[in-house]
């Protein structure tokens, strides 16, 4: 009897044990309710795609992947998919389709595009109207220093803005320029993490194709900057010869006129002047106030300066504009 009850009670077990994991399996796979098409779409990359894949339009699953094959055509290797869509969903010569991430685990999923425009139904697409799958690791490839010193969650969204925005969902240009930042504030070298991270961005975008242009828009957001930066370059070099030459003048005048840093400079502004206007207006008078300041032999040069028909006399009006300035105006031919 005992025998009996401890062989009924393991048959029970691993009844159980099968109906749960038909379950899980059922569950995994997450067949599509209701009468489906069969069609097929070739793509250049769809690394991470397996069989029993979502096809998705909008978040919303509508059908499955039922092969993943490799194809060759006019030799060049493709990867032909196989998949269903239930009705009244189809495929037209319009028609986008594109792998993407899932999740962070790598897996993906087809992502259909339905057009604004129907377009005519067809059974298969080409290389023409789908977007390939990429390796997210690209993007990290010489970034490890930075990456060691952000905390696992700053990472995750880094990975979720970059593939956002590789994938073009939305919204993720702003996200992905705000990751790059951060990223690039904890590196002592800022321009050469942009740079890596320009450079994988581009790299990857040249595997989907150069069809993400969401991509394209962060690469020139990033290249305003630099080039605004390469216009003023020349500036820099100006910056560190004469800078030092006015500065430490102006810091010992400071010194000696009592001015430190604990000084309440509103205060001493206020006492300085009546009001906002009146501050204004002295400032005005500081250009020619500096002109009036000029070495003996650097005005001189003015009166070197001949006219072949002689020097033109400027009325008061126009001498009152140049406010002494060294200017010469010569008399027209």
């Amino acid at each position: 009897m005992k025998l009996g009850l401890t062989a009924l009670k393991l048959g029970v077990v691993a009844v159980v044990a099968a109906l749960l994991f038909v379950i899980v399996v059922n569950a995994m796979k997450s067949p599509v309710e209701g009468d489906t098409r069969s069609y097929t779409a070739q793509f250049t990359d769809v690394s991470g795609l397996h069989e029993n894949g979502d096809v998705r339009t909008r978040g919303v699953q509508i059908g499955k992947v039922t092969s993943v094959e490799l194809t060759s055509q006019d030799g060049h290797t493709l990867a032909q998919v196989a998949f269903t869509l239930k009705e009244p969903y189809e495929l037209t010569n319009t028609t986008e389709l594109a792998v993407k991430y899932q999740n962070l685990t790598g897996a993906r999923y087809v992502e259909l595009t339905v057009p604004e425009n129907p377009g005519t139904p067809v059974g298969h697409l080409t290389t023409a109207n789908t977007k390939p799958s990429f390796d997210i690791t690209q993007l990290f490839n010489g970034l490890q220093p930075v990456l060691t010193t952000m905390s696992t969650a700053e990472i995750n969204d880094f990975t979720e803005n970059a593939i956002a925005l590789l994938q073009g969902d939305g919204g993720g240009l702003a996200p992905m320029l705000e990751s790059a930042d951060k990223l690039a504030a904890m590196a002592r070298d800022r321009q050469q993490v942009l740079s890596t991270l320009t450079a994988n961005m581009a790299r990857i975008a040249d595997t989907m194709g150069s069809r993400s242009p969401q991509v394209m828009d962060f690469l020139d957001s990033l290249n305003y900057s630099i080039e605004d930066a390469m216009t003023v370059l020349d500036k820099f070099q100006k910056t560190a010869v004469f800078g030092p030459q006015f500065m430490r003048p102006l810091f010992r005048l400071i010194e000696q006129l009592g001015l430190t840093h604990d000084m309440d400079v509103d205060q001493m502004l206020t006492n300085a002047f009546e009001s906002l206007p009146a501050a204004a207006d002295a400032l005005r008078l500081l250009p020619a106030s500096i002109a009036g300041l000029q070495l003996p032999q650097v005005s001189a040069t003015s009166a070197n300066v001949s006219c072949t028909n002689g020097v033109a006399t400027l009325p008061t009006t126009v001498q009152v504009l140049l406010n002494g300035s060294e200017v010469v105006v010569c008399n027209a031919r």
